[in-house]
């Protein structure tokens, strides 16, 4: 009996009447982080569990509601090993006789963080799969408007291109112009990139200056009254080397966080972005913090789910951060969120610097 205990690959416990501990084995040993001979006969029971949950487990294994008086079929539980740090566990226990008289009980303890860590996964990935059926929704639907946008958006670049024709070259009104084309051609990226979405094709991918994307963006924000009182700080690394991206697509994703930033802080306060290359020099992450009030629990789970929105009708779509999810995504990146509400957010992208070799090939035409 003693060397199936001893090879059991359950932590099993057993101790006296009184609680002291009378057997420990090496399943028990690795899950505690203590040697047998440190707890036999020296320590009690309930200091291998958190406060007041030894007692729960007594009152439970002498309650006819658990199994029978004697026996507890089983619970999760929480047990404290060597260190002190709370290890969640599955016990059954049983109280052993001798002559109708209690004398010990035994509990076998199953570890359960293995089950928790593929369980966590599990939900991470079921997660991740509503996420993608969102967004392959939402690019089926915007692959049903992309032609009606393309449209007037040729018309707008038309029209501009012919008043530009008739100014002179020092005249003021061309600056506006420019911009106007400058636009109306981002416009028609996105609406190609959405396309390029919902048929699954991955983005048309050059060498990208991501600081440049950035500067650009911002360039274009800077003249909007949303900005006016916001100090923008720019931590930019200059040295990074340049990734293969779509600069149309970043540009827009640093766009919509841009903007988020800026209506979270009212228009007032502090915008900080920041550039720089992992550790391992294989990614670039570009970090947005502002000093807003923040994202609360209940809403940050959603904020990527296509049409969500905390603001007033008319005032936003909530399709910016669900295309700048996409677009990350697409680019094999990936986008994180912390958050303290009342203080700021910062959102962080994080993008390989060498892409697939095989997406690249397919995105370029090349063999």
């Amino acid at each position: 009996m003693k060397r199936l205990v001893e090879s059991s690959p359950y932590a099993i416990i057993a101790t006296d009447i009184k609680g002291n501990i009378i057997v420990f084995n090496r399943a028990a040993e690795e899950l505690l982080r203590y040697k047998a001979d440190e707890v036999l006969g020296k320590i009690h029971i309930t200091q291998l569990y958190p406060p007041g949950v030894a007692k729960e487990v007594m009152k439970k294994l002498r309650s006819p509601d658990y199994g029978g008086i004697g026996r507890f079929t089983g619970s999760e539980f929480k047990v404290v090993d060597k260190r002190r740090n709370e290890i969640p566990i599955h016990l059954s226990t049983a109280l052993v006789y001798q002559d109708g008289q209690e004398v010990a009980s035994v509990g076998i303890f199953t570890d359960l963080r293995p089950r928790l860590v593929m369980e966590q996964k599990l939900q991470e990935t079921h997660l991740q799969l509503i996420q993608l059926e969102k967004l392959r929704s939402l690019g089926e639907m915007a692959a049903g408007v992309a032609h009606e946008v393309n449209n007037p958006l040729g018309g707008i670049l038309i029209y501009a291109s012919l008043l530009m024709e008739g100014l002179a070259t020092d005249d003021a009104k061309r600056a506006d112009l420019e911009k106007i084309i400058q636009e109306a051609t981002r416009c028609k990226e996105i609406v190609r990139s959405l396309l390029e979405f919902s048929r699954q094709s991955g983005p048309k991918l050059e060498l990208t200056d991501v600081n440049r994307a950035i500067t650009d963006g911002l360039l274009f924000l800077e003249n909007q009254a949303t900005f006016h009182n916001i100090e923008i700080i720019k931590e930019l690394d200059l040295t990074l080397p340049p990734l293969w991206g779509n600069a149309g697509q970043l540009k827009q994703v640093f766009l919509n966080i841009m903007i988020n930033a800026a209506d979270a802080m009212h228009g007032r306060g502090v915008l900080t972005i920041k550039t720089f290359l992992s550790e391992e020099r294989n990614s670039v992450t570009i970090e947005f913090t502002d000093t807003g009030v923040g994202i609360s629990e209940d809403i940050l789970p959603r904020i990527f789910d296509p049409f969500f929105t905390t603001k007033g009708v008319g005032e936003g779509t909530g399709l910016g951060l669900s295309m700048s999810y996409g677009i990350v995504k697409e680019h094999r990146g990936n986008i994180e969120v912390d958050t303290v509400v009342g203080s700021g957010t910062t959102f962080r992208v994080m993008l390989p610097i060498e892409y697939e070799e095989t997406q690249s090939q397919e995105s370029t035409g090349n063999p």
